[in-house]
């Protein structure tokens, strides 16, 4: 990880993430590998999670079945910077073009909409990746691939100590207009299912601002949004930090209540839950 991103992932479902991106290999055609410039790069659909979802041939015709050889993904766009392209796109995409030069074209996959500036928030001018000259690692491949794919990337951090850990989300203002969200202080699994649950209802059209309460994020929970700091970004979401180019997005706490339905700035919410949650807005004046 570059200095500025979040602390290293310790929990299993963390190391299972982390086993993923050393693992995001991609195949390769022999001549590529020798030197031949990459002709035709996709994004295949994978039936399982072992499934290898990306190729780069040369284009030549009459590639046998033991001409494809295994490397990482990140070592392909090392070599090549302008076969990140692929990243960019959605599976079941594949990419062609006449030369190393030459601009890319979708022979299959659907056209993407180009980048529009945000309506909601007009302020905020994020750049997004792949910037130029930026060094792209296995992590930083996976967050754009998954933005692609499903519209957003859920980023968990496991806490230090007894402290519970948080999960936020990359990529729901850049597809949807709508503010990251990070949630603080249960089990990991907990974490990344409430925000990923959330990221699924902001794609079937759900939209939150600051005060809103939600049904369903937590089971048995109420989850209230409040608008985060800028400077709390670099310590919560680093890797948010990193996609937008700064603090170039919105961003809301989703804090949850109590089984009574109390949140933190109510009377009677216990101590200990309380300290699970991070103040990242500014409380409301008395």
């Amino acid at each position: 990880m570059r200095s500025g991103r979040a602390p290293p992932l310790t929990s299993p479902a963390d190391r299972a993430l982390l086993l993923r991106m050393r693992a995001e290999v991609a195949i390769v055609c022999r001549h590529v590998l020798e030197g031949a410039p990459i002709l035709v790069a996709s994004r295949d659909e994978v039936a399982e999670a072992a499934a290898c979802e990306w190729r780069f041939l040369c284009g030549a015709k009459g590639h046998g079945d033991g001409d494809g050889r295994e490397l990482a993904l990140d070592e392909v766009v090392k070599r090549d910077p302008t076969a990140v392209e692929i990243v960019l796109h959605p599976r079941g995409t594949a990419l062609e073009r006449a030369g190393a030069a030459a601009r890319w074209h979708i022979g299959t996959g659907p056209v993407l909409f180009p980048h529009r500036p945000s309506r909601r928030y007009p302020r905020f001018e994020p750049r997004f990746p792949p910037r130029p000259g930026e060094a792209l690692d296995a992590g930083d491949l996976r967050l754009i691939a998954d933005v692609a794919q499903s519209g957003f990337h859920v980023v968990a951090v496991a806490g230090e100590g007894e402290a519970g850990g948080h999960a936020y989300s990359v990529g729901l203002f850049r597809s949807w207009d709508h503010p990251e969200v990070a949630i603080f202080g249960l089990a990991p699994g907990h974490l990344q299912a409430a925000v990923s649950r959330l990221g699924a209802r902001v794609r079937g059209g759900e939209r939150w601002e600051h005060g809103d309460v939600a049904d369903g994020v937590l089971d048995g929970r109420a989850v209230a949004f409040r608008r985060i700091v800028p400077r709390h970004y670099p310590a919560f979401l680093a890797h948010a930090v990193w996609y937008h180019d700064g603090a170039r997005f919105p961003a809301l706490q989703g804090v949850w209540a109590d089984e009574a339905g109390r949140f933190p700035w109510d009377r009677w919410f216990r101590r200990e839950l309380r300290d699970a949650q991070p103040v990242l807005f500014e409380p409301e004046p008395a």
